[in-house]
């Protein structure tokens, strides 16, 4: 289990730099939660000694995911590619089937 740790404390060491660098604080608790989560599934799919490697691999690719979101290179940002929110309401000029 030794490259699966790993790639788990590299995992947490990404979203710990990320939150100081952007929120100049440590993460909050539902952060590291959900990353844990994410890799205690893994670690359940490592228990096979024939998945095994598929499990650490995902977990590095997870790794790598975050790390290249950390520099703009990954997935869009949300904030590039969301709307405004709350959206705008429905207008109310709706015609029903029936004409009512």
């Amino acid at each position: 289990m030794g490259p699966f740790m790993l790639a788990w404390l590299v995992g947490e060491g990404i979203i710990i730099y990320r939150s100081v660098k952007a929120q100049k604080a440590p993460p909050g608790p539902g952060q590291l939660l959900l990353s844990s989560g994410v890799f205690v599934m893994l670690g359940l799919l490592a228990e096979s000694s024939k998945a095994r490697p598929l499990a650490i691999a995902m977990a590095w690719g997870f790794d790598a995911a975050a790390f290249l979101n950390l520099f703009g290179i990954g997935a869009p940002h949300k904030a590039a590619t969301a709307g405004s929110w709350p959206p705008d309401a429905a207008p109310d000029t709706v015609i029903f089937p029936d004409g009512k």
